[in-house]
């Protein structure tokens, strides 16, 4: 089963305007060095804000992400939700039992030999708490310019494409 991951699908950059790759008409580019450390840097400061308004909420922004997952894609399968969290399976039951402690989410009984996971009506309110806690998040970084956003969508989804693995063998799915 394919899974759209809708939160946390690529990016796809819009077709540049320019024909020739900036980094040859800009004599001083960031090498990919910078640009890794500059994305570490955003997204430890990220992670950290986003963290820290969801803390008075007892949930983590992984926790969170899941029920954003669960909300866009009912019932999918921990394998299905490590995949579109990019990580491993094993982390994603850990996730999932914290969120069954909480009575966020459901295990539902094997069907096929597989159980899907399932937001409950507590995990659909504690999702609408958790999106207007994040609103100052979202309000500080709706301060960037709309052009700065915009290249940065870009050039953030021409990063993901550079380092999206290759397809797999239609005999792997």
């Amino acid at each position: 089963m394919s899974v759209a991951c809708a939160t946390t699908s690529p990016v796809q950059p819009e077709p540049s305007h320019r024909d020739v790759p900036i980094a040859q008409t800009v004599p001083d580019a960031p090498s990919a060095r910078d640009v890794i450390s500059a994305a570490r840097r955003f997204h430890r400061l990220l992670r950290a804000e986003l963290n820290g308004r969801l803390a008075g909420l007892s949930l983590s922004y992984a926790q969170y992400e899941v029920l954003e997952i669960l909300e866009a894609e009912p019932k999918l399968h921990a394998g299905e939700l490590a995949r579109c969290l990019k990580i491993r399976r094993q982390s994603v039951h850990r996730l999932v039992a914290q969120l069954v402690r909480g009575d966020l989410v459901d295990v539902l009984p094997k069907d096929g030999g597989i159980r899907g996971i399932r937001l409950t009506p507590t995990g659909r309110r504690r999702l609408a708490t958790c999106r207007k806690a994040l609103e100052g998040t979202e309000g500080a970084l709706g301060k960037v310019p709309a052009e700065t956003r915009a290249l940065l969508v870009e050039a953030l989804g021409a990063c993901e494409a550079a380092l999206a693995p290759p397809p797999s063998p239609w005999w792997w799915d």
